[in-house]
């Protein structure tokens, strides 16, 4: 494997300057760049939906290599909250290919962890840095190891040797791809491609430690934040109190602060903040004609607007004005 291939971060300060070097598109490669706004359109095949967490001064990447009887992806992604997932009769196997570690999904530290993915997942993922991913997604076959997986998410805790066998792989895979695409085009080639994937994901899952088990104080609490966002999304021109919320929730104001910080990473108030003015944008962007920033705002409770737009542009690194402008003109 050329070990020039990715960029790997040393620490998360510098996730930002990872590239894609070595890559570029192919007959068999797809490679996008994405904004936030249009991100959503490469998750639907998982059933899952990002939130930003900021803007980002970087692009989103994806390269895709679809073969006979899986997918390959290689992400770099962004800050968000990520809700999902629906795979069907589907797995998704992602594989960290840098070294952050701040990641949590519903409130466990993801780490240096492999995550797998097996059918309906009801996860919330806090990623408030944006990580390089690869992504292995395939109908899962019906022997060892895979049928022992229940549905749901699981943290497998590969060894090292393990992960850094799994990455050489990926990388490598995509490397040919991209600059032998004619290889890739061969049936016997992609058979043997395949195998060699998902040999060496039997291969992580049979030499891993499962750390899927949820504690029932991490339960309780994805349950207190569902309510509590159910309770925020109902009528968002209202913005409660933490104590309201709180008490609406049927919890003590501590056990609210203790919740969403464990599954979202912020406090009650931010988490609030952040859902409405990602709704205000959406709004902004794909909303009915004829609609203003002013109502807008209004809608989802920001009465002040001077400092709606000045807590919209430190969000997303530019005015809703700009925004609403921009999708005028793109739906004109």
């Amino acid at each position: 494997m050329d070990q020039g291939l990715l960029n790997i971060a040393p620490d998360e300060s510098q996730a930002e300057s990872l590239s894609f070097q070595g890559l570029k598109p192919s007959p068999v490669l797809e490679l996008k760049s994405y904004d936030i706004d249009h991100f959503a359109d490469s998750e639907r095949y998982a059933g899952a939906s990002s939130m930003p967490l900021s803007a980002g001064t970087t692009a989103i990447m994806r390269a895709r290599l679809e073969l006979p009887n899986l997918s390959l992806s290689l992400v770099k992604t962004f800050p968000r909250i990520i809700r999902g997932y629906q795979l069907a009769h589907a797995v998704a196997v992602v594989v960290p290919m840098d070294h952050v570690t701040s990641t949590c999904i519903n409130g466990q530290s993801i780490g240096s962890s492999i995550v797998v993915l097996k059918g309906t997942s009801d996860c919330l993922v806090y990623e408030p840095v944006g990580r390089l991913i690869g992504v292995v997604y395939f109908t899962p076959p019906a022997s060892e190891p895979w049928s022992r997986l229940d549905d749901g998410y699981h943290l497998l805790s590969a060894p090292p040797d393990v992960l850094a066998s799994l990455r050489g792989l990926i990388s490598a895979t995509l490397e040919t791809a991209a600059n032998d695409p004619d290889f890739l085009t061969e049936p016997t080639s992609q058979a043997m491609v395949e195998q060699s994937l998902l040999g060496a994901m039997d291969t992580a899952i049979r030499s891993s430690a499962n750390s899927k088990s949820v504690q029932a104080t991490t339960e309780g609490y994805l349950r207190i934040v569902g309510d509590m966002e159910g309770l925020i999304r109902h009528d968002m021109t209202i913005w409660h109190k933490t104590t309201e919320l709180a008490e609406c929730v049927g919890v003590s104001v501590r056990t609210l602060q203790s919740a969403t910080k464990a599954i979202c990473g912020m406090s009650p108030h931010r988490y609030s903040r952040v859902l409405r003015l990602w709704s205000v944008r959406r709004q902004l962007r794909t909303g009915p004609g004829r609609r203003s920033v002013k109502a807008c705002a209004i809608a989802h409770g920001f009465w002040h607007l001077s400092e709606f737009a000045a807590s919209y542009r430190a969000a997303f690194g530019e005015l809703p004005s700009e925004t609403l402008y921009r999708s005028v003109r793109e739906h004109s």
